[in-house]
């Protein structure tokens, strides 16, 4: 409507997440804007600057930020940049949506919250699950206490997108790019998705990580290149309030596109969150469902699902919260905190995985007892 305050953003990074997943958003929304966009290779660029309507084109991102008439900016990069882009967008006073993972370390995402903290903006992680219908369903009746105490939780994440060992070596196979392999990649995803719906957190990781297929063709056909990331990492979690868990990923699911799913066992009832349903839980809530040992669906309420029909699994939700959190000034979940959580147990998982050991969350207190052993 005219007259309303309009958020203008600066796109950075112009891969095919962005085309799909971010830059639609801004198209469609009524009160954004999208301004400019910014990517390594210039073509890309002003292609996605033509078919979204933005009017400023660079491969520096630094004139982005620059720009009086960028109010925000989404990172849609390789890893390795997330930390730098977003440190000079928090220094120009800029509202930051990032991907996830959301850095290369946890000391890398530490020093991003705290500038975010001083900055006073808002700031976004695009964990796209925790829009999910069935996902925000499950949340709803484990906080209701329908579940009662947390035993277990069994935690997955497939894909197959890597089976085939032609496949070019891509940046998501090279550790100095994207700091992990499946790790970053979907198992970011599952472990913010667990603590969010159960509400209980991880106090301690023993993990198993592993490279399959550690050779691949180079992408300009010259030979071929180390793959040094993991293709499939497992662990077992242990929650403060004394429940286990066991997480599995692999891109080497074969059959899988994208398989998601979380079971939550209490001693009050179960719920089972499955990607591939927005339109149902499986659960087993009350006495009659625990006496016969049955689980059934249920269908998830209108009220969890996105506003936007084409939207099915809501993947477009965080980007339209960061824009309302903007106008409306209120919190934006998740967001750096959430970030810097997730940071905190992926790098456990790697400490765990190298030295074949357990470790303890916070990290500071691992780390202060192992200069104790030393």
């Amino acid at each position: 409507m005219a007259g309303e305050k309009c958020v203008r953003i600066g796109m950075i990074g112009a891969g095919s997440w962005a085309n799909w997943g971010h830059m639609p958003v801004y198209q469609k929304h009524p009160r954004a804007k999208l301004v400019a966009v910014c990517d390594t290779v210039a073509e890309r660029a002003e292609s996605a600057a033509e078919r979204f309507g933005a009017e400023f084109v660079s491969t520096d991102f630094a004139q982005v930020l620059e720009r009086g008439d960028v109010d925000a900016v989404d990172i849609a990069t390789p890893n390795v940049s997330h930390a730098a882009i977003s440190l000079a967008a928090l220094k120009a006073g800029k509202h930051v949506m990032c991907e996830k993972p959301m850095a290369m370390s946890y000391e890398e995402a530490e020093h991003m919250y705290r500038a975010a903290k001083e900055a006073d903006v808002k700031t976004g992680i695009n964990f796209v699950y925790r829009r999910h219908p069935a996902a925000r369903f499950a949340r709803h009746i484990v906080e209701q206490g329908h579940i009662g105490r947390v035993f277990h939780v069994n935690a997955f994440y497939m894909q197959s997108w890597l089976i085939d060992p032609e496949l070019p070596l891509v940046w998501r196979m090279q550790k100095e790019v994207t700091g992990t392999g499946v790790l970053g990649d979907l198992g970011s995803h599952i472990i913010d998705l667990v603590e969010w719906i159960t509400g209980e957190r991880i106090k301690a990781i023993v993990a198993d990580m592993q490279t399959f297929i550690r050779e691949r063709p180079l992408p300009d056909g010259s030979g071929t290149g180390q793959v040094d990331v993991d293709d499939d990492t497992n662990l077992l979690a242990r929650f403060e309030n004394g429940a286990t868990g066991v997480f599995v990923t692999s891109r080497y699911g074969t059959g899988q596109t994208n398989y998601q799913r979380i079971e939550i066992y209490g001693d009050k009832g179960s719920v089972i969150y499955s990607w591939d349903d927005v339109s149902h839980v499986r659960a087993a809530l009350g006495p009659v469902f625990i006496r016969e040992r049955v689980m059934a669906p249920i269908p998830v309420p209108r009220r969890f699902k996105s506003p936007i029909p084409e939207d099915e699994h809501n993947v477009s939700g965080n980007i339209r919260a960061f824009i309302q959190a903007i106008l409306e000034d209120g919190d934006m979940e998740p967001g750096f905190q959430d970030g810097l959580r997730n940071q905190e147990i992926l790098e456990a998982v790697e400490i765990s995985a190298r030295d074949r050991c357990w470790v303890e969350l916070p990290l500071s207190n691992s780390f202060a007892m192992q200069q104790a052993v030393l």
